[in-house]
């Protein structure tokens, strides 16, 4: 009796998870996308299994072959990944746009700003920068820099780090100033974005939302739910605004 339990037992664990929705979703998202799991496991109609990454990793590991029903990440990514095979082209939409930013420990009331000499002064001034090395943030970051002309004045104070560990660090006392997509600025304790990066500088970050080249139907109702304007004040709360898919 006791092996024909386990058995069964066995044989519903292996249909839950052929059940389950894999679904890729960038750190940037990554408190947002939490919050959202029990609904977007209702709309699914059952369990979902999230994987978070930092951007370019989640299309590598797409491109490499790697199972997945639903994923989000930087539309050049998608496009590519649509046009190698990887991934649905008519399943493919826009889940919205994120702000670049400057987050500092929080306990000193600061003006949230977006004027670019402002920033400027901000990095200029700062002691010690991180951002995220490896990350979409990060290749934004260094090219906002050039643009703003600090380059070279903050190369020597900055560094490079794993996804979310900017924010963490600032917020733990051993770095100044983050540089973070907004949501994740706002999503870590302790921390408190002090800047915004303006949209003349380029300085954001586009989310898509895509299938797989052979989805379950669950996959595209969670699609619907993740892309339906019901969500679009909350995504705002979360530092995620709603743009059109260009």
């Amino acid at each position: 009796m006791r092996m024909v339990k386990t058995a069964l037992n066995l044989v519903g664990r292996a249909a839950a998870m052929a059940n389950e929705l894999s679904i890729f979703v960038p750190t940037a998202i990554r408190a947002i996308m939490s919050r959202l799991a029990p609904r977007i496991e209702a709309a699914a109609g059952g369990s979902i299994r999230q994987t978070v990454d930092l951007n370019p990793a989640i299309a590598n590991r797409i491109a490499a072959g790697e199972a997945f029903d639903i994923g989000l990440t930087n539309p050049p990514y998608v496009n590519a990944l649509i046009q190698s095979g990887h991934a649905d082209a008519a399943s493919h939409r826009s889940f919205g746009r994120i702000s670049l930013a400057l987050g500092r420990k929080a306990g000193v009331e600061h003006a949230l700003g977006s004027n670019p000499q402002e920033i400027a002064d901000i990095l200029r001034a700062a002691k010690s920068i991180a951002y995220t090395g490896a990350g979409t943030s990060g290749r934004i970051f260094l090219e906002a820099a050039d643009r703003l002309g600090v380059s070279e004045a903050i190369t020597s104070k900055s560094r490079a780090m794993d996804g979310g560990a900017p924010a963490q660090s600032v917020a733990a006392g051993e770095i100044e100033i983050a540089v973070a997509p907004l949501t994740t600025l706002m999503a870590t304790p302790g921390v408190v974005p002090v800047a915004l990066f303006p949209e003349a500088l380029g300085a954001h970050i586009d989310i898509s939302v895509f299938l797989s080249t052979a989805p379950p139907q669950s996959a595209t109702r969670v699609t619907a739910f993740l892309t339906a304007s019901d969500l679009d004040a909350e995504l705002a709360e979360a530092g995620i605004a709603r743009i059109a898919l260009t």
